[in-house]
């Protein structure tokens, strides 16, 4: 991505993605999710990470529900660069900011390592339609970490769909080591 009207059109939506997130405003978190497509929701209810499809997304309606989606200040400006990571060791990450790499889209496949972990240890099933879909949203995302600081911070990836860029997931497991 080098192009100055992709770079002004991804940091556009991740801005607008992070005001909408803080200031808890589900029409504007909406209008930022795919109509078709949807979001992946990635939780963890215990020692495993899963994940949830929804077509829209509510501030009263957390995923899960004993996990309250919360605001913090952000005095971060959005920049370009390899992400932070966060280690469970330390309980810190490795650096703060507001941050995209967009030099590799997202090579994680945190659905289908869900998707595999879950059938293995827990005998979930999951349909084709599930498959398709959590793979549309994620291959070719690029990964966001918002991080201000230790005990603060919002994770979620963007992909561009027929040239309109969308937020695509939400990562509320990553960031913590309680299983």
């Amino acid at each position: 991505m080098n192009k100055p009207e992709e770079i002004q059109q991804i940091s556009e939506v991740i801005t607008r993605f992070a005001r909408a997130y803080l200031s808890q405003d589900n029409e504007k978190v909406n209008a930022l999710i795919h109509p078709q497509h949807g979001l992946a929701v990635i939780y963890r209810p215990g020692v495993m990470d899963d994940f949830i499809l929804v077509d829209s997304f509510d501030f009263k309606s957390p995923v899960p529900e004993s996990y309250p989606y919360v605001t913090f200040e952000n005095d971060k400006m959005l920049t370009f660069e390899p992400l932070p990571e966060f280690l469970c060791d330390t309980d810190k990450w490795t650096k703060y900011g507001f941050s995209s790499d967009t030099t590799a889209t997202s090579v994680t496949h945190l659905l289908d390592t869900i998707m595999k972990y879950q059938g293995e240890y827990n005998e979930v099933k999951y349909d084709d339609t599930v498959k398709t879909k959590a793979s549309v949203l994620e291959d070719g995302s690029y990964r966001v970490i918002l991080n201000p600081s230790d005990e603060h911070f919002l994770i979620f990836h963007v992909k561009q769909f027929d040239g309109a860029w969308y937020v695509t997931l939400l990562d509320r497991s990553y960031g913590n080591c309680d299983a």
